[in-house]
């Protein structure tokens, strides 16, 4: 259920740019409606107090302070991360914040063999980068980011779009701990509850760095009715079950871990939406991510069952 529920949020993502959003909605706007179209789909099944007690809103404030975080930074991802190599980048950085302590430990006590599956995932989507961009010279990233200077110097473009990648993947990693750790009573409250100051963080962002309300709406209507769509399908089918798994007992660690179906799944359908195919390099490539995906995995058991 959980993995199924992640690789319809991965996909929604995709759809996303495919229809044309993210290329005509502002990336705060698009994170804003998807947010309180998600939000109302998580009000009418879970149903919360707004005078709930203080326990419950304190969990609700910290949970939507990073899916603002989340939400804003995903949309800049979908902008400026290559659509064929954004699936194996997220595996990547998703599981060095869950297990890179792990890896790390047995590093540190001379167990190299933990050590391999980044390793493997790095060397992997390098080499499925260059062969699905052609020639060898493409990136991990597209011509979207724009030019960042600071003291009069240009900011090499790697540095926001790794940027925006670590955030993601460090608020989703928050994100899942954190409902994986809450008492089940009010694990589905504080979630939808989390919308309200997600919305807050979001709107700001929005009305400031995307020109108002003019700026946010004008000319982008049928866009904006397709982020709500977005918003509404991927909390029904993501959001709603993974809240419903995380009460009967699921593990964020495990649930984050981007198993390898869904990594399969990923790089697939982001390689259809940027019309690319791999060749004979790019096949290997993605065969060495899933083996890294299959390690995670197994340190994952590993380190739920010594727990």
């Amino acid at each position: 259920m959980a993995v199924f529920a992640n690789s319809v949020g991965a996909v929604n993502g995709y759809l996303l740019v495919a229809i044309g959003v993210t290329k005509h909605v502002g990336p705060m706007t698009a994170a804003l409606v998807t947010s309180i179209f998600g939000t109302a789909v998580f009000w009418y099944f879970f149903r919360p107090s707004l005078w709930s007690r203080w326990a419950i809103w304190k969990q609700a404030i910290l949970l939507g302070a990073a899916l603002g975080a989340n939400g804003m930074t995903f949309q800049f991802v979908l902008r400026w991360v290559r659509l064929e190599v954004m699936q194996p980048l997220s595996f990547l950085f998703s599981a060095a914040f869950t297990l890179g302590g792990v890896v790390y430990r047995d590093i540190r006590e001379k167990t190299y063999s933990t050590a391999l599956w980044p390793v493997l995932a790095v060397l992997g989507t390098w080499i499925l980068a260059r062969d699905t961009t052609g020639g060898w010279g493409g990136g991990f990233f597209s011509d979207a980011i724009p030019r960042f200077r600071f003291l009069g110097q240009r900011i090499p473009s790697w540095i926001p779009g790794f940027g925006v990648l670590i955030a993601t993947a460090a608020t989703y990693a928050f994100l899942q701990k954190r409902m994986e750790v809450l008492d089940k009573g009010i694990k589905a409250k504080a979630n939808t509850l989390s919308g309200i100051p997600a919305f807050g963080i979001l709107a700001v962002g929005a009305w400031t760095l995307e020109g108002g309300w003019d700026g946010m709406t004008a000319g982008r209507w049928p866009y904006l009715l397709l982020s709500a769509a977005s918003g509404i399908l991927s909390a029904l089918f993501s959001g709603v079950v993974l809240v419903k798994a995380f009460e009967q007992g699921l593990l964020a660690s495990t649930n984050a871990m981007l198993l390898p179906l869904r990594n399969l799944l990923g790089t697939a359908v982001g390689m259809l939406v940027a019309l690319t195919a791999p060749g004979p390099f790019g096949l290997a490539a993605i065969s060495l991510i899933l083996i890294a995906s299959c390690g995670t995995v197994s340190i994952q058991n590993r380190k739920s069952g010594s727990a």
